[in-house]
């Protein structure tokens, strides 16, 4: 790709930033409601999780067949958005039996989303935008966390795994909040 082909992509708008924000605030209540409801079941939690996962991938779905902007990785968004809508899709129709394996997937799918997080920071490090580091705080937490369950999948307790699960949601939400306001300015950097 040639620069003026970059520079002309960069300087595009991002023009559904918002549904970034409509995962990132979905997430972080979803979160919210789960820390903050000790006595939801882990089927219920386990069939939240799905069903959230189905709606982030059909956002992130959209998003990444609209995109034109190099801040937007097609594939990256694409692949995620598949992956979530095919997890989320497993986990809401074997609730039951998806609990008994919820911290593994829990640990991959915050595995995964740490990594895109984090990339997305070095890709806003490298544009020199002000701000990239709450994104990659943020992406840091989740790897963190994201071990911490991997390490240990089988021995977590329900409450633990609550827990686990309802920190990733605010964090993961937070994160697409910030990256959302983000990409709704991100051509600017480029007219400066």
């Amino acid at each position: 790709m040639k620069t003026y082909d970059l520079y002309e992509r960069a300087m595009e708008p991002v023009k559904n930033w918002w549904m970034y924000l409509l995962i990132g605030v979905l997430a972080f209540v979803l979160g919210v409601f789960m820390l903050t409801n000790p006595a939801i079941t882990y089927e219920m939690m386990t069939l939240l999780f799905g069903l959230a996962l189905v709606i982030f991938g059909i956002i992130q779905m959209v998003v990444g067949i609209f995109s034109r902007n190099i801040f937007v990785s097609r594939a990256a968004v694409l692949i995620g958005a598949i992956l979530n809508i095919v997890l989320g899709i497993l986990l809401a129709a074997n609730p039951g039996i998806a609990a008994l394996t919820l911290p593994l997937i829990l640990g991959m799918w915050m595995l995964y989303q740490s990594f895109m997080t984090i990339n997305y920071a070095g890709d806003l490090k490298s544009f020199k935008v002000k701000g990239y580091g709450l994104t990659l705080f943020c992406g840091i937490v989740l790897l963190i966390l994201s071990v911490l369950i991997l390490l240990r999948p089988m021995t977590l307790g329900m409450m633990t795994v609550a827990i686990y699960i309802a920190l990733s949601f605010i964090i993961y939400g937070l994160s697409e909040i910030v990256s959302a306001f983000r990409l709704r300015t991100i051509h600017h950097v480029f007219e400066e």
